[in-house]
């Protein structure tokens, strides 16, 4: 019997918290329909509160709340919020599952197929997958490869096809097979017998599961009766068919949160449109993020025509600035952005000031945030941390000073590393961190951990005594020769007085105030709050900021089409979301015309043409 949730208990919960719920989220929180809840809406306060309540009134002992995030982030977001609450918390353990939706794939379903197969799971890594596939290709090949176009080795995969596992090699003919071919062939056998397996993969075996046990769909509904999915406009298309073909039947209780107008995906195979998207939704379209003045702006680019509101009572309009850029100019615009900033952001913010572009990556022929801010690296993002030793996750947790679990977090995602090149079999996060708790010696390994973090890392000698210490509390000295890699010593990087430039940010003092705006790509900052967003257009086969301009200007509003206008509308939809206070575009001179320049300022934005010498 899934519990109700009541005025009365929402109420309470208001007197208890001090949050206030409009008639909206109230609805959102009582009934089980699917939502679109736009940037800033507090979803993730609305999830954690309708869990909250679900869990005062949770009675069976066996069956449990299910919930679903398509990131870690989102997952540790929700987990954060449930952990400050006495009845939140129980749902952080049996019977409940709170986790990715990868994460309950290869749980529920993948793992236990490879089990009851025999299957070895030594590692899940696209990473490790696409490094092991290069290292193992024939000089023939790998020449062979070079004369492709849009080669990503990561397509060689294997999928699920009429009950039975087929490889896709997707740039060689299979009839007659080539050396080419037959080399990378066997590659993929290998790595299935060594049990390398890529993320994807484990819902193709998830697939071959049902075929096997199909009585499984009816014990995870009898376990899950009710079940939250967030993030579901990015679930791609084999998540969202697991998804529909689990939880999608008249018995249960489903709910799916997210906002279509920010389905932005990094993999060709996600870009079609998932269940989710193509629905009309009950939409959320008050935010708490923006101003009115971005609201409005922001609106033009929802692709369901969703009309953004503030709930900041004043509309305080800033000065949204359009700046006119070419070649030799494009990386003026930082500091021409950055005196805006200085201008007009209140001394009090403390969100971060962003640039971001589409297109992250070197691509001479084209257009990335490369071409505005030179030293711009996508693999110096925080985001990204997975360096190539243990002791930088150590060294990660001592600039930690705030929250003791996120630095843990840090040290298990290292250990986890130690046990994949030990050939240990794939476990999660959440799995290793209940292993480690069931090991006699636990409170041993945590001491050990402690003090390793409070421990001076900048000397060798420490380093080694320390590791061969660690090895010894988690059993794992034997693999002493396999680790030295990873294990061994190395220097802290010396910080440089250009520091900031390295690290993806520009820095500026105007007067006498410290402006440092953090450079990275649209994909990578979905879900931030910032003090102010700076818009790079860039290029995919088109310009984006261009293919949007007429929206962006205010003189067009019929939903765009074709393959890749949609794509640009809510990449940049989620760019111009972001920011409280201030939005600014860098477009090229060439295609921004002087009668649309006039229609922009007409519309609502400042343009600023920085090819003119100053």
């Amino acid at each position: 019997m899934i519990p109700s949730i009541t005025d009365s208990h929402i109420e309470d919960l208001e007197a208890k918290t001090g949050l206030i719920f409009d008639q909206e989220r109230r609805q959102a929180i009582k009934e089980f329909v699917d939502i679109q809840a736009c940037p800033g809406s507090g979803k993730t306060t609305l999830i954690a509160a309708k869990l909250i309540l679900l869990a005062k009134s949770w009675k069976q002992s066996t069956s449990g709340i299910c919930v679903l995030s398509h990131t870690n982030v989102a997952k540790n977001e929700i987990i954060s919020r449930l952990e400050r609450d006495e009845s939140g918390r129980k749902l952080l353990s049996y019977p409940h599952f709170i986790g990715t939706i990868q994460e309950f794939v290869n749980r529920f379903l993948a793992l236990p197929y490879c089990r009851s197969k025999g299957i070895s799971v030594k590692r899940i890594d696209d990473d490790f997958c696409c490094k092991h596939i290069e290292a193992n290709l024939a000089w023939g090949t790998r020449k062979a490869l070079e004369t492709k176009q849009n080669v990503n080795i990561s397509d060689l995969q294997f999928r699920y096809v009429n009950h039975e596992f087929e490889k896709t090699v997707p740039w060689f003919n299979k009839a007659p097979p080539s050396a080419s071919y037959t080399n990378l062939c066997s590659i993929k056998d290998k790595m299935f017998k060594e049990g390398l397996f890529f993320f994807r993969e484990m819902f193709e075996l998830a697939k071959a599961y049902f075929d096997i046990n199909p009585s499984v769909i009816e014990a995870i509904r009898s376990r899950f009766p009710l079940v939250l999915v967030d993030e579901m406009q990015d679930t791609s298309l084999a998540q969202d068919e697991i998804i529909n073909n689990i939880f999608s039947y008249g018995g249960g209780a489903l709910q799916r949160l997210g906002d279509a107008d920010q389905a932005i995906f990094s993999g060709d195979e996600k870009e079609t449109s998932n269940s989710y998207n193509d629905l009309q939704l009950k939409v959320i379209n008050t935010s708490h993020r923006f101003n009115p003045s971005v609201a409005a702006l922001a609106s033009r680019l929802s692709t369901n025509k969703v009309p953004l509101t503030s709930t900041q009572l004043i509309n305080n309009a800033q000065p949204h600035t359009i700046y006119i850029v070419d070649e030799l100019n494009r990386p003026r615009v930082f500091s021409a952005f950055a005196q805006l900033c200085a201008n007009n952001l209140p001394l009090s913010e403390k969100h971060p000031i962003k640039a971001v572009g589409g297109i992250g990556k070197t691509k001479p022929e084209g257009l990335t945030v490369k071409h505005y801010f030179p030293n711009f690296e996508k693999s110096n993002s925080s985001k990204n941390f997975k360096p190539a030793k243990l002791i930088e996750y150590f060294r990660e947790t001592q600039k930690i000073t705030t929250c003791n679990a996120d630095s843990y977090k840090i040290v298990l995602e290292g250990i986890r590393r130690l046990l994949d090149i030990a050939g240990y079999e794939y476990i999660s996060i959440s799995q290793l961190k209940g292993m480690l708790k069931e090991f006699s010696n636990h409170n041993e390994i945590n001491q050990k951990i402690i003090g390793i973090q409070r421990s001076d890392l900048n000397g060798s000698h420490g380093w080694e005594n320390n590791i061969k210490d660690l090895l010894t509390v988690l059993g794992l000295l034997d693999s002493y020769d396999v680790l030295t890699d990873f294990i061994s010593y190395a220097a802290p990087r010396p910080v440089a007085d250009d520091e900031f430039v390295s690290a993806n940010i520009y820095a500026e003092e105007v007067n006498g105030r410290d402006i440092y705006i953090e450079v990275d790509t649209i994909h990578s900052v979905k879900g931030e709050t910032h003090a102010a967003t700076l818009m790079l257009e860039t290029k995919f086969y088109e310009y984006d900021v261009h293919q949007m301009l007429d929206y962006i200007i205010g003189t067009k509003k019929t939903k765009p089409t074709g393959v890749r206008k949609p794509k640009f509308m809510k990449q940049l939809y989620v760019a111009m979301t972001r920011p409280k206070h201030l939005i600014g575009i860098a477009i090229d001179e060439s295609r921004f015309p002087e009668a649309k320049r006039a229609l922009a300022i007409a519309n609502g934005w400042n343009v600023v043409d920085l090819t003119v010498a100053n």
